[in-house]
C-alpha cells in the first residue's frame, strides 16, 4: 500500500471501490473518445489499464472486470460509472474537509482550555491572603478597560444581565421571553437557549447554594420574572449545558417587575414585587406563597433583599423599608421626582475603612447590619440614602421609629442625560446605566463620575451586571456585562 494511500480516511474495502471507480472511468472515457478512429491507441491504453489494475486491485475477481476484453456494457452501464467517480471524489473531499473542521476545532478548544488556566491563575492571585484583605481590596479598584472583551448578539432586545458566581458564564433574557447561556470564551454560540416566558422577562436573579446539609447536593439557581405574570425557577445543569426547570410561582395579578432570590443558613427564599402594587416571599423548596404584602400605592418597580429586610422603589416616586417576616413597614424615603427604576442596599465589607458607605458609622448601624442603601430613577438622578434604625425589641417584630422614619439623602449623582435603568456596586465605585446610551462610573467617596462609556450600544442600555464583593466565599473577578435595546450584551473582562 503507498503513501497516499495510507493517508485516506477510508477502509480497505472503500479504498478498493474508489481504485475500481478510477479504472471503469478511465476505460470508459477512451472507449468513447479512440476506439473506433485509434483502435491501435485504445489497445495500448487498455494494456495500460489492465496493468494498472493489477496493481491497485488485490482480489483477482476485481481484476477480471479490466483483464477481460468485453465491451457489451449497456447504455445504463455507461452512465452509472460516468457518474460513479465524480460521486466517491466529492465523498473523499467533503471527509478531508470534515477531518481540516475537526483539527482546527480541537486547536480552538486547546487555545481555550490555556485562556481558563491563565484566568483561573489570575484570579487565584487576587484572592486575600491577608487577614486585612488587602488583595481582593485591590481587585475592587478595577475600572474596564474602554473596549469589551466581547459582544454577544441575541435575537431581541436584552432586559436583564447575570455573570455565574463563579464560571466564565453570563446569562442573558430578552424582550421576547427567552433565556441564553453564553460562554464567554466561545460566544459566538449559546451554550443553552430556552423559550422560558411567552412574553417579555423582566428581571432575573441567579443564587448557587450552600447547603451544609450533606444530603442537598449544591448548584445555581436562575430565577426569572416576566411580564406573563410568572416566575419561573430553573437549576443550571452545568454538566449538560442546560436549562432544568424546577418550579413556577403563580401569584401575581399583573406584571412582576423584579425577582430577587437570597439563603440563609438552609432556607431559601425568593421575592417578588409587581405592577399589582404587591410584594411576594416564596418558599424556594416547595414554592408556597409565605408573605404578601402592599408597601406602595401604585406599581413597585424593583425590590432588595439583606437578611430580614426589603427595600422597595415604586412608581409612586418614593422607596420603602419593611420587614418581611412581619410586613411591618419601617421607614420611607421622598426625594425623587419621578418613578425609581432600581433601588440596593450597600452591603458592608469588613476592614475597608477607606471606602465610604461600606463600614458602619456606629456600632448600632453595625449590629443591624445596614446603614445606606442607593436609589435610580427616570429624573436622571441617583441617590445614595442613610437608612433611619427602627425600633428594635428582643423577641419581637422590629417597628418604626416614632422619631425619625425617614430616609437621609447623603449624597446625589447627576451626569446621566434620560432615565437611570439600572446600578450595581463594586469597592468604592458605583456604576450605573441610562436610556441615554451610555454606562457610568462613579466614585462613592466624592461624588465624581471617574469614567463614561458612551458608545458600547447604540439603544437604551437597560441591564447591566458585576460580581458581588460582599460574598466572603466568592473571590471577585474583574468582570463587567451590559444588555441593551439593540439586541447586544458587552462583556469587560481582565
Amino acid at each position: 500500500m503507498t503513501n497516499w494511500q495510507q493517508q485516506l480516511p477510508l477502509t480497505d474495502t472503500q479504498k478498493n471501490e474508489l481504485d475500481k471507480s478510477v479504472l471503469r472511468y478511465l476505460n470508459w472515457n477512451y472507449k468513447q473518445t479512440v476506439r473506433h478512429e485509434h483502435a491501435q491507441d485504445y489497445e495500448s491504453v487498455r494494456h495500460a489499464i489492465v496493468t494498472l489494475s493489477g496493481f491497485l486491485l488485490q482480489e483477482s475477481v476485481d481484476r477480471q472486470e479490466f483483464i477481460s476484453n468485453n465491451d457489451t456494457s449497456n447504455e445504463s452501464m455507461v452512465d452509472i460509472d460516468e457518474l460513479l467517480l465524480p460521486k466517491k471524489w466529492n465523498s473523499i473531499v467533503r471527509l478531508q474537509k470534515k477531518i481540516i473542521e475537526l483539527e482546527q476545532n480541537t486547536e480552538t478548544l486547546v487555545s481555550q482550555i490555556k485562556d481558563l488556566n491563565t484566568q483561573v491563575s489570575e484570579l487565584a492571585q487576587f484572592k486575600p491572603t491577608t487577614s486585612n484583605g488587602a488583595s481582593a481590596h485591590n481587585v475592587l479598584k478595577w475600572i474596564p478597560r474602554n473596549l469589551p472583551s466581547c459582544l454577544i448578539n441575541v435575537e431581541s432586545s436584552v432586559t436583564s444581565v447575570k455573570l455565574h458566581p463563579n464560571l466564565p458564564i453570563v446569562f442573558v433574557a430578552t424582550d421576547h421571553g427567552k433565556l441564553y447561556a453564553f460562554d464567554l470564551f466561545n460566544y459566538t454560540i449559546p451554550l443553552a437557549s430556552l423559550q422560558s416566558h411567552t412574553k417579555a422577562i423582566t428581571s432575573m436573579d441567579v443564587l448557587f447554594t450552600n447547603f451544609t446539609n450533606s444530603s442537598k447536593k449544591n448548584y445555581l439557581v436562575v430565577v426569572t420574572a416576566s411580564k406573563d405574570l410568572q416566575i419561573h425557577v430553573f437549576k443550571w445543569v452545568s454538566e449538560e449545558c442546560k436549562f432544568q426547570q424546577i418550579r413556577s410561582l403563580l401569584g401575581h395579578e399583573h406584571i412582576v417587575s423584579a425577582v430577587k432570590i437570597w439563603q440563609k443558613n438552609n432556607d431559601v427564599h425568593i421575592a417578588s414585587c409587581s405592577r399589582d402594587q404587591t410584594v411576594k416571599i416564596w418558599d424556594f423548596h416547595n414554592g408556597w406563597s409565605l408573605k404578601t404584602f402592599q408597601p406602595h400605592s401604585q406599581w413597585v418597580r424593583s425590590i432588595d433583599v439583606l437578611g430580614d429586610y426589603i427595600i422597595s422603589g415604586s412608581h409612586d416616586t418614593t422607596l420603602r423599608l419593611t420587614h418581611w417576616p412581619s410586613g411591618n413597614g419601617l421607614s420611607v424615603g421622598t426625594g425623587h421626582e419621578f418613578p425609581i427604576e432600581k433601588v440596593k442596599f450597600i452591603h458592608f465589607i469588613e476592614d475597608s475603612p477607606e471606602i465610604r458607605f461600606r463600614t458602619p458609622s456606629t456600632d448600632r448601624y453595625k449590629n443591624w447590619g445596614m446603614q445606606y442603601c442607593v436609589s435610580a430613577s427616570r429624573d436622571r438622578t441617583i441617590k445614595i440614602w442613610e437608612i433611619p434604625l427602627p425600633t428594635l425589641m428582643a423577641h419581637r417584630a422590629p417597628i418604626p421609629n416614632p422619631t425619625d422614619s425617614n430616609f437621609r439623602c447623603v449624597l446625589t449623582l447627576k451626569g446621566h442625560l434620560s432615565w437611570v435603568r439600572d446600578i450595581s456596586i463594586r469597592g468604592q465605585y458605583l456604576f450605573s446605566c441610562a436610556d441615554d446610551k451610555s454606562v457610568r462610573c462613579w466614585d462613592l467617596s466624592t461624588g465624581q463620575c471617574l469614567h463614561v462609556w458612551e458608545k458600547l450600544h447604540t439603544g437604551f442600555v437597560n441591564c447591566l451586571d458585576l460580581d458581588v464583593d460582599f460574598d466572603s466565599n466568592v473571590t471577585p473577578r474583574q468582570m463587567m456585562v451590559t444588555g441593551g435595546l439593540d439586541c447586544k450584551s458587552n462583556v469587560f473582562m481582565r
